[in-house]
């Protein structure tokens, strides 16, 4: 009775509280992004993160349903925060109103606005289908079908009739992407993609690989069906653990958010629908579920891109072999082309996961086997002693989860063929209302080999490491909150960037300040220091010496009533080795927006100066839907964009963009078939998206 008369009083005044709008709301992708990508990289995979934090906001998470995993994964909650859901929704039962939050302790107007747009409620008692799935799928009406045209409006290198041939593009200089998708949470999800970059060629060529457009990826997924807790066809993730052997979804790692980003949530089978080339399986998996234990076990046949060459040395006995593996997925040249699909994998692995009663503890066992049709033998250096060599690799291992009360631990271990380690353990904890803090330790043995793991790490090939990371953030009100970490890494052997054992250290200071509900300001410090060989043209042999990267940004962001939104934004980097001179790189932003309901516009215009490579910077910007753009500031130049998106009905959305650069005192941009003369780059997007 309490909790009805608590709804009632929710729902009486949740027009003054949180708004008119009682409806999920339209995600703000970019200040959603730019709040967990304030300093990017281009170590990192964005657009696969991006892509799966998209499938959260497009099929949110049923809140009556949410295991802690789900609720994890969104990066959105602390541990205490998830301890107070999960402790209402079983003393009081199903939420019968997303409002219902507010009636959770530490569920404030803030937490509420960032969480709406991923959860949702859904009370399927009398209502429950009863349909057949060949019926549901028929019928379901959350499906869309989206085609995408880019291109780059200055010729390149590689379009050029005087380039060799092999050199020479095989097709136009556009980039198609379609795609073709029908999901309903936690029932099924069938889908296809499908693209072609520019300069690949639309061609049928079986002897080639080729089919058509240049990738194609197809999956098939079903839910929840008795002991079959998933079962996925064509192209899947599986995400295990810490991510340290098998790692899929979105995962952020070191970031604006220093504590809940660093935990990795075991979400097991994923469909995968991507664009990118790389990181997935192909073939068959499933996850059976006897209740306390999953059982997931996976299949999976593709062929990689590789440079395949004859071996010149006793080791290879002038068999064929890899030199290494390209990841790009480009095929645009005939040289490119003859990389592709070289190198058949078959991975095969299974996971045993046990939970408790309470689901507080969990404790997995996994191994997983991989064999290559062509042996790995990369040309033997120093630096590269401890490379993977030869055809075949496997992993077995361990991974646990336990929460007590406001305490998170967490921790994976892993073997790999031939003795090397992988090790990651970590605590988040909520020590006080207003503080959570967050500690990880992890070492990668230089042998240790994971072809498909993507956990914490300063290397993001997750070997060759050991580190420890603290992160703390106290929110003293509604409108302010500091977060901070310190990360201190080694690599105990040599890699291609330092000739001897190196270490180095990075921390981050982040203050955000929300004075209004139309104002947000932060600021921003990171500091990295690195041991790097030095660079020095003039001395004949390497050495190590510190290296230093600084990084300030300062962000404005004003939200006019509906129509209107600013962004402002000042990012400085400084760079300089010992003995060396110090290097700078500033670009300054502005960003305008406007909302007419139907018809959206935005516009950026920005400036930036960075001496060379060292200060480069990345700065995240609008793009058509399910597309991501993190450009590269490099040079003296200007930037600018502007983006539309024009809703014509119910079902039809169309979206154009048009972005350039315009730089100074060069001649040239890029290399190589890339590169484009004159000192001008213009890139223009179109996208029509049709929702059935």
């Amino acid at each position: 009775m309490i909790k009805y008369f608590i709804l009632f009083l929710i729902l009486t005044f949740s027009r003054s509280v949180f708004g008119q709008n009682p409806t999920r709301p339209e995600i703000d992708m970019d200040r959603f992004v730019q709040d967990l990508f304030s300093q990017q990289s281009e170590n990192t995979n964005y657009e696969t993160m991006y892509e799966a934090l998209f499938q959260y906001y497009r099929y949110p998470i049923d809140l009556n349903k949410a295991s802690r995993e789900e609720l994890e994964s969104l990066y959105i909650l602390s541990p205490a925060l998830i301890v107070n859901f999960l402790d209402y929704r079983t003393k009081n039962g199903k939420l019968l109103s997303i409002y219902e939050l507010q009636a959770i302790k530490g569920f404030d107007k803030n937490i509420f606005e960032k969480l709406l747009p991923f959860v949702k409620i859904i009370d399927d008692g009398i209502n429950k289908d009863s349909r057949t799935l060949w019926e549901r799928i028929k019928t379901e009406d959350n499906s869309y079908a989206i085609v995408r045209y880019q291109q780059t409006v200055e010729p390149t290198r590689g379009q050029s009739p005087n380039m060799p041939s092999d050199q020479r593009y095989l097709g136009d200089a556009s980039q198609l992407f379609a795609r073709y998708r029908i999901q309903s949470n936690g029932d099924f999800s069938l889908g296809i993609t499908t693209k072609k970059d520019a300069g690949e060629a639309i061609q049928w060529q079986p002897s080639k690989r080729q089919y058509g457009m240049d990738y194609y990826s197809l999956h098939f997924a079903i839910f929840n069906r008795g002991h079959l807790k998933t079962l996925a066809l064509g192209d899947y993730q599986v995400q295990i653990g810490q991510g340290l052997v098998m790692s899929s979804g979105f995962y952020l790692g070191k970031g604006a958010e220093p504590v809940t980003t660093i935990k990795r949530s075991n979400q097991g089978i994923r469909p995968y629908t991507g664009a990118m080339e790389t990181g997935f399986l192909r073939g068959a998996a499933a996850t059976l579920n006897f209740k306390r234990l999953d059982w997931t076990n996976f299949v999976s046949y593709r062929n990689l891109d590789g440079n395949v060459r004859t071996g010149i040395d006793t080791i290879t006995n002038n068999d064929d072999y890899v030199s290494n593996i390209l990841r790009f997925g480009y095929h645009r040249t005939e040289r490119e082309l003859a990389t592709k699909g070289s190198i058949g994998e078959a991975l095969a692995g299974t996971h045993l996961l046990y939970s408790s009663e309470t689901k507080n503890f969990k404790f997995g066992l996994n191994s997983i086997y991989s064999q290559y049709s062509v042996p790995f033998n990369s040309p033997q250096r120093t630096y590269n002693y401890y490379d993977f060599r030869g055809t075949n690799n496997y992993n077995f291992g361990v991974d646990f989860s336990y929460n007590y009360q406001n305490f998170s631990f967490f921790g994976e271990y892993s073997r790999s063929k031939g003795g090397g380690n992988g090790l990651i353990a970590g605590i988040l904890a909520s020590v006080h209302p207003k503080i959570d803090l967050a500690l990880l330790v992890r070492n990668y043995d230089p042998n240790f080999y994971n072809f498909y793991g993507n956990t914490f790490g300063e290397i993001s090939l997750n070997k060759n490491e050991r580190g420890i990371y603290w992160g703390v953030k106290y929110t003293p009100s509604r409108k302010l909150n500091f977060a901070a970490y310190f990360d201190k890494f080694a690599q105990p052997w040599l890699t291609s960037r330092a000739e001897a054992p190196s270490e180095g250290y990075e921390y981050r200071l982040r203050i955000n300040y929300m004075p209004t509900k139309k104002i947000t300001l932060y600021a921003q410090y990171i500091d990295e220091n690195k041991q790097a060989n030095k660079i020095d043209n003039t001395t004949p042999q390497d050495y190590i010496v510190n290296q230093k990267r600084t990084n300030w940004l300062f962000n404005i962001d004003y939200k006019a009533e509906k129509l209107l939104s600013l962004k402002t934004r000042v990012q400085f980097t400084s760079f300089k080795q010992d003995g060396g001179t110090l290097e700078t790189g500033i670009m300054m932003l502005q960003d305008v927006n406007f909302d007419f309901k139907k018809f959206k516009v935005g516009v950026r215009f920005s400036i930036f100066d960075s001496q060379d490579f060292n200060t480069r910077l990345y700065v995240f910007e609008r793009n058509v839907l399910y597309a991501f753009s993190m450009p590269l500031y490099q040079g003296i130049g200007t930037r600018s964009y502007i983006i539309m998106q024009y809703k014509i009905s119910k079902h039809w959305d169309v979206w154009a963009k048009i972005a350039g650069f315009q730089y100074r005192k060069v001649d040239a941009i890029s290399s190589g078939i890339n590169e484009i003369e004159g000192n001008t780059k213009t890139d223009v997007t179109l996208q029509a998206k049709y929702s059935f």
